[in-house]
Order: structure tokens, then sequence, then C-alpha cells
């Protein structure tokens, strides 16, 4: 103990690299992660000096020596060679560790906390985020390839992305591989400016696979008008269900939109405000339906401006991957089965049929009681696909809009 205090003083006076200092006590013990936790508080402290002076030195030569002290006293020696043998696994550890402390390797989550925490994604993006890192280190992991990032060449993620699509155990649609691809795509484009790695170096570029359109018997569909009058003379357990279904069909509004209402979103001019969707850059008005009008006025009833118009709903935390509308969406499901309104695509878990539908319901009467494709595009949200758009999104006016949504006319009951 007095040597260690002795060695620990010594540091402190500049005589000793914080790495003898470190390594002293229970080095060899550490397990991989505290290691690794280890090793780049090292290479930190090494990358504050500069480089070729005594200092740097010094640290770098402790470096050394703590690297040496996990490897580890010889187990023999090798009769060819005349070489000293050490422990395989003490040396692989001593490898990594010295390679990460002084920056040959970056392990792959040693940046991604700070990642997420500075680009702006929903909490389920960065837990898609999260499994797609899970899925590569788990690839590395069984191809024994190590989980840093210089070790992600272009041809290993090729190796991986074919994998994943080839996997019988757990199969994954292009779909998810895709969005796998997208965060890690981000994840090495944000270490590209950081310096992390080389610019134009990203082995993620250009490596998704093709979008795969379903069959025309598995592609999902509006409610036929006979499903929309069972389920609106139904009585769903949730007695908010009904309020929230009919705004979905005379509004075409995702769930979350909807559930996410405020008081304050319900204008006094008639008309609803939804919050940015998908890749909506602001939140949108849309007229209330005639046949919508005492609903609302029912539940904006002594509500103050912040209260929320389906507190059976609450806010989600934050850092919650789940959307705050998935009670309300895994109630309507149990409804919408009870009531024996189900389509199921052969060989697949979903229904050709879910909440979505009502959206699907609505744009589909709006366009066969003749408004103009682009108004209900707007109405709805869609991002407009004709050249022109531009220019009618200046001119669209309210009463283009009420007009759209009083075209929509809902079943006789």
């Amino acid at each position: 103990m007095a040597e260690f205090l002795a060695m620990i003083q010594a540091a402190r006076e500049g005589r000793l690299p914080k790495a003898t200092v470190a390594g002293i006590a229970a080095a060899p013990s550490m397990s991989d992660r505290e290691l690794t936790s280890l090793a780049l508080d090292l290479r930190s402290n090494l990358q504050s000096q500069d480089e070729g002076t005594d200092d740097f030195e010094l640290e770098k030569e402790g470096i050394f020596q703590l690297a040496e002290r996990i490897r580890g006293p010889e187990i023999g020696i090798d009769e060819e060679t005349d070489r000293p043998v050490f422990d395989p696994h003490s040396e692989k550890k001593a490898g990594q560790f010295l390679r990460v402390a002084l920056g040959k390797e970056t392990p792959v989550r040693e940046p991604l906390d700070l990642f997420h925490a500075q680009v702006k994604w929903s909490p389920r993006t960065k837990s898609d985020s999260g499994r797609a890192i899970n899925a590569l280190e788990d690839w590395c992991k069984d191809k024994r390839v190590p989980f840093v990032i210089e070790a992600i060449t272009r041809k290993r993620a090729g190796q991986f992305i074919g994998d994943l699509a080839a996997n019988p155990d757990r199969p994954l649609t292009n779909r998810t591989i895709n969005k796998y691809l997208s965060c890690l795509s981000q994840f090495w484009f944000w270490l590209e400016k950081r310096g992390y790695v080389e610019l134009d170096s990203s082995p993620w570029s250009r490596q998704s696979l093709p979008k795969v359109q379903p069959k025309e018997d598995e592609k999902e569909r509006p409610f036929t008008d006979d499903e929309m009058v069972k389920l609106f003379s139904g009585q769903p357990n949730q007695p908010y269900l009904k309020d929230v279904m009919l705004i979905g069909a005379l509004t075409g509004a995702r769930i979350d939109a909807i559930i996410s209402l405020k008081r304050k979103d319900i204008t006094e001019d008639g008309n609803i405000r939804f919050k940015p969707q998908k890749r909506e850059k602001a939140s949108r008005l849309v007229p209330i339906h005639s046949a919508l009008k005492s609903t609302m006025e029912r539940l904006v009833e002594g509500k103050q401006p912040d209260d929320d118009l389906f507190p059976e709903c609450p806010p989600v935390a934050a850092d919650k991957p789940q959307e705050r509308s998935m009670p309300a969406v895994k109630a309507f499901t149990y409804y919408r089965r009870a009531s024996g309104i189900v389509d199921p695509v052969e060989g697949k878990r979903r229904d050709r049929v879910n909440f979505h539908s009502f959206r699907r319901w609505f744009i589909t009467k709006a366009l066969q009681a003749g408004q103009p494709e682009l108004v209900v595009q707007i109405v709805v949200g869609h991002k407009p696909q004709s050249v022109a758009a531009g220019v009618y999104l200046g001119g669209l006016t309210v009463e283009q809009m009420r007009e759209c949504i009083e075209a929509v006319k809902m079943p006789p009951m």
C-alpha cells in the first residue's frame, strides 16, 4: 500500500504516467467493458498532450506498461521461435486495450450516446438505431470481427446486410433492414463530421435493399361502408374510442395526431390543428366537418387550453420509444376484431385493415366525390406529387379545404 501511495504522489508531481497509476490496482482482472472504459480515458489523456513532447512519450510508455500487466507473465517458451508464450485470452485483451488506448481502434458504442444526444430523432427512431447496433454487434461476435468502427469495412457491411436478409431464424423484411441501414448510415455520417472516420468513407452508402411492393392481395385497404356501419354501431370497451374513430373518418388524420390533440388545437374559427406527422414540417389546419361539430364541442367543454382532449392516453416520457397513441391502437384492434372485421394476410401477423383504414376510407370517398387529388393530399397531409403543388399550396383556401371535408359523407347508420 505504501508503494501504491508513493506512486500516486509521484504521478501528481508529473513523474509517472497516468496509465501506471490507473493500472496498479486491478487492471488484469478488469472486465472487457471496464478495460475499454479505462483505455478510452487514457486515450483522452494521451491526446491532450502535444505529440513528440516528453509528457506525450511518458503517457504512451505508461499505456504500453499497463498493456503488459494485462497480458500477464509468460507461461512458457515457444520451442521453434524461442519466444515467450502468454495466456491467449490475456494477450488478446492486452492487444485490444492497447489499440483503443493508442487511438487505433474505437468501439462502436463509445460515441453512440453522444450521437443520440445530438441527433434530432424521435424516441422510436433511436430505438430502431439501438436495434441496428445490437444486430451489428451480434453479427460481429458470430463472425469474430472486432466490434470497432475501423473493422466495419464496406465488404463486411455488405456481408452483414446479406446475412440479415437471409437469416431463417429471425427473418427481417427489406423495409426493416433498410430502416437499420438508414440509422447506421446517419451514425457513420455523424462520425465523419466528428472526425472519427475519414470523409466519404461510410461503408453503408448505396447498400440499401430494393423496396418490395406488396402483392395485390396483401395491400392494406380502406374500410368498406358495411364495415364502417358495423364499427360505429357497436360499443367499444373504451368510450373515448368512438370519438377518435369519428375524427379519423372525417379528417383522414393519423391516430397519433388525434390522440395528441389539446383544447387549444380546436380553433375558434372551426378548425383542428394537427401536429406535424411523418415528413410534415409544420402543424396543419383542417376544417371541422359538420357531422363532427357536436363531438368536438363536447370534447372541449370545460377544458383549459393545455388540457388533453383524450386524457385516457396520457403523454409518455420523452425517452420512451412507444407513441402516445399505442393504448388507443391496441384498444381499437381489439374492438375491430371483436366486431368481426378482419382481413388477414396469409403468412403474416397483420390484417389488411387497421385504424389507418379510416384515413384510406376518407381519401377514397373524397376522390369519389370529385375532389381534386392535390386538394385531398394537402388536407390529409400527404406530400403532393404534382409539379404544380408549390403554386397550388400558395393559393389553397380554407373554403376549398372545407369543401373537400364536407364532400365526405358517413354511410347511413
